[in-house]
């Protein structure tokens, strides 16, 4: 597994995996290394990626949900209001590929075969999780294989100051996700989701027949859900279960019993069975924050007032 010592989200410090022997980290430039004098819990976390991980670091300037550079990420703002900053790596145009990756994940595998596949802009898989027919499933920018262009990051920032300039479009809030697809919706290579992109959601859900890929199949060849199989073929698992916050935040007490899996208790003679899905579940973010403590020597964040978070990220 890799862990990723994110401390405020994938905004502020992102992983591009660029072949088996390349790993870059986008980072915010106001965090030095210690040979560049810095003294600080980033500074010694930079410099233990670069120097036991062989990471290259790549300070980068944050940008706004208006594509503007911007200071360090705050408690005062969500950590999607920075999210465009990942198509930065569509600036590193030393390579011919980039395999870019959000921090709130768990890698499992290598996915070292992407950059054998066929030449494209762009590869991504479709968020199956869309509340919407399959043939509609916009394209998740959890993991981009991209061919770096700097002139494709700055058209799409251009598109997002006319969204900003257009009184209609400026009623809600656009993302990264919204203008990889305004761009690439109907042009990017679609990666499948199995095995590269499970929401631990899934395994809060009481139908699988999104993930699984079963929409329209005949019925004697509709495969079977099995939590243990999806979970040893996911080449990596997102951290997504709205309005939790992410995975390096302790839970509120509160939010556990009501957003994990649920789980019904069968009780067959003096044998008490019970639901993997709820242990798998809890099991992915105990293992994060196990080794995020482990390899990073970073304990999590406090979990916050549940009413309170609920109603700040509009979940109440």
């Amino acid at each position: 597994m890799t862990t990723i010592c994110a401390m405020y989200g994938w905004t502020t410090r992102q992983w591009v995996a660029i072949s088996a022997n390349h790993r870059v980290l986008l980072h915010n430039p106001e965090w030095p290394t210690r040979s560049q004098g810095g003294s600080g819990r980033n500074s010694e976390l930079l410099t233990l990626a670069a120097k036991r991980y062989n990471v290259k670091l790549k300070p980068v300037r944050l940008l706004d949900e208006r594509g503007e550079i911007t200071s360090t990420n705050s408690q005062g703002f969500s950590t999607w209001d920075t999210s465009i900053t990942k198509l930065r790596a569509f600036e590193l145009t030393q390579y011919d590929r980039v395999l870019s990756l959000d921090s709130d994940i768990t890698l499992f595998q290598h996915m070292d075969e992407l950059f054998l596949l066929p030449k494209a802009a762009v590869a991504m898989p479709r968020a199956y999780w869309s509340d919407v027919p399959p043939e509609q499933w916009p394209l998740t920018s959890l993991m981009i294989l991209l061919e770096p262009n700097a002139t494709e990051l700055k058209g799409m920032l251009d598109t997002l100051h006319a969204w900003w300039m257009d009184p209609v479009q400026n009623r809600t809030k656009k993302y990264d996700m919204e203008l990889m697809n305004h761009r690439f919706g109907s042009s990017a290579m679609v990666l499948p989701h199995r095995p590269y992109a499970l929401l631990s959601a899934e395994f809060r859900r009481h139908d699988h027949s999104a993930y699984l890929g079963t929409a329209n199949t005949p019925t004697d060849e509709k495969p079977t859900w099995d939590a243990e199989e999806v979970l040893k073929e996911a080449k990596l698992v997102h951290f997504s279960d709205w309005p939790l916050p992410k995975p390096w935040t302790m839970w509120p007490h509160d939010a556990v019993s009501e957003m994990q899996p649920d789980c019904d208790m069968l009780d067959v003679g003096n044998y008490q069975y019970s639901c993997r899905e709820r242990e798998i579940w809890k099991d992915l973010y105990n293992d994060f924050r196990r080794r995020r403590k482990e390899h990073c020597k970073l304990l999590s964040v406090a979990a916050p007032n549940w009413v309170a978070w609920k109603k700040s990220v509009g979940a109440a």
